[in-house]
């Protein structure tokens, strides 16, 4: 079985790939960034809240990520992702309300077996918060989603969200991933710091084995500054407590399971640019490999690759 928090990250942003790199070089959660082109992903209302060309992952070595989104009432757009060959239709709708995405993908292999997938996503916002929701399907193996965002005054933050994931490969491996953070946003002069404290639960099944690991908490600490009214400078550190671990025979590890990847008491960061010309803007990120190899990716003999892309924008 793939790593779990792989395959429910994917599920997460099964609708689009619509991640960037501002939110990359911000640690990767597009929840945390309310206003974000990112959030049309998994918060599908807010596909009525933008106009927009987009190119992402230029510079990772492969194909480009290309979304168009406009409209006035009615709000339109196409996603058009070059690391997919298969996927021949990605529409997204909106009337103001409520937003939907759409996704159909088919290839034959050569050898008589069709690959069929489809996805729909469905987003709206409510009195009790913003609501997004989202169901996958491709050959045995399928998925669901739901995300939820909303104001919320307690201890010193102001703002939550919630996820749930749930995937079934088919062939009795299923993976679920439950959670919960509170984040608030601090203006401390020119810079945006963000600070969240979560919660995780994930769990994994493969036949008669499980594996379940809990964390407790999930810190999140992100700063976005302005260096000059068209540059800004973007930073991010993570680390998740590994609360509660079981592993019963599923490869994915714990932290105190040397035979596996430690899932577990991870710290992880990056940076990031932005640079903005009013309506066009590039934004970078630059992840840890940067740092323990630079002169490979500084001379171009190594692509940025996942350690950083670079994201072109025009909105209108």
């Amino acid at each position: 079985m793939k790593n779990v928090k792989v395959i429910l990250i994917s599920v997460v942003l099964c609708a689009a790939v619509f991640a960037n790199s501002r939110i990359d070089a911000l640690g990767g959660d597009a929840g945390f960034w309310a206003g974000d082109k990112a959030n049309v992903a998994i918060f599908p209302a807010t596909i009525n809240d933008h106009d927009f060309v987009e190119v992402d992952g230029v510079g990772d070595g492969d194909g480009v990520n290309a979304t168009i989104l406009w409209g006035d009432a009615t709000t339109w757009g196409f996603n058009f992702d070059g690391n997919d060959g298969d996927t021949w239709m990605n529409i997204m709708w909106g009337n103001g309300d409520v937003g939907l995405n759409v996704t159909y993908a088919a290839s034959d292999n050569g050898a008589g077996t069709e690959n069929d997938g489809f996805g729909v996503s469905y987003g709206q916002n409510f009195d009790w918060g913003e609501l997004g929701v989202g169901f996958w399907s491709e050959n045995d193996e399928s998925g669901y989603w739901a995300n939820w965002r909303d104001d919320m005054d307690v201890w010193v933050f102001d703002s939550a969200k919630a996820s749930f994931a749930s995937t079934d490969d088919g062939n009795d491996g299923t993976t679920m991933d439950l959670s919960f953070d509170m984040f608030t946003h601090l203006d401390a002069g020119g810079a945006d710091v963000l600070f969240g404290l979560g919660v995780d639960y994930m769990t994994a099944s493969e036949g008669d084995d499980s594996w379940t690991s809990m964390t407790l908490p999930t810190a999140t600490l992100a700063v976005e500054a302005g260096l000059t009214d068209w540059a800004t400078l973007r930073a991010w550190a993570t680390h998740a407590y590994d609360f509660s671990c079981t592993n019963d025979g599923v490869a994915l590890g714990c932290a105190d399971d040397t035979t596996g990847p430690n899932d577990g008491n991870d710290t992880s960061y990056g940076f990031g640019l932005g640079f903005d010309w009013g309506a066009a803007t590039l934004d970078m990120s630059i992840g840890q490999g940067l740092f323990t190899d630079p002169v490979s990716t500084m001379n171009g003999w190594d692509s940025l690759g996942a350690d950083g892309e670079v994201t072109l924008s025009y909105s209108f």
